[in-house]
């Protein structure tokens, strides 16, 4: 971290220390740490991307994708074809996914964001598409035995919050299958979306 950053943030965390360690008269052990020096070593360790944001290099390209949309009938989903480039940003600390394809007839184009959150210590992110002004947030936990990332979140509607669960199995390095479900009122999941994707074969690769 830069003088000029440590002479801006290291004074407001004092103060927000201060301020959470005074909420927190019934736990005083999980009171956060006041002075300067241990701060700015914890800040450097919030900023600094690792293992889990490594991840995200697998990703980086061209993919072609295959949509099956289930809501307007589970028994025969729709089927549509696109594509997403995913690239990294601010130093390998987010991916950025830049998706088109099509919903229901209508042009769709999507741009998400996720990163993890070294503080929280869970995956992070959030999509916006042409579909709607709203954004959704979500966080998850990625299972490294079963190569599986299993994401929460919600976003805003006319009718009201969604809230939704989104479930990225890697088949392997070079395909993922993303399905996403809606969470009812009753807590019931329903299959709303899966679509699996696949990288995109270099030009005079054959292979």
């Amino acid at each position: 971290m830069s003088r000029r950053v440590r002479t801006l943030f290291v004074p407001s965390l004092i103060c927000l220390a201060c301020a959470a360690s005074g909420r927190a008269e019934d736990k005083p052990a999980a009171a956060p740490p006041t002075d300067p020096a241990e701060i700015e070593k914890l800040w450097e360790a919030f900023m600094t991307p690792g293992a889990e944001h490594a991840r995200f290099k697998s990703l980086v390209g061209e993919w072609t994708t295959e949509a099956k949309e289930f809501a307007a009938n589970p028994n025969e989903p729709t089927v549509t074809q696109g594509k997403a480039t995913f690239n990294l940003v601010l130093g390998g600390r987010y991916l950025r996914q830049s998706f088109q394809g099509e919903f229901n007839g209508t042009k769709f184009t999507g741009l998400g964001f996720s990163g993890y959150d070294n503080a929280a210590k869970q995956y992070v992110g959030t999509w916006m598409d042409n579909l709607g002004t709203g954004m959704l947030h979500t966080t998850g936990t990625y299972d490294a035995k079963t190569k599986t990332m299993t994401e929460t979140g919600e976003s805003s509607s006319p009718l009201g919050p969604m809230k939704m669960k989104m479930v990225t199995q890697d088949v392997s390095d070079d395909q993922f299958v993303f399905t996403m479900y809606m969470v009812l009122p009753d807590g019931t999941e329903q299959k709303n979306m899966e679509i699996t994707y696949t990288r995109k074969k270099a030009e005079g690769n054959s292979k």
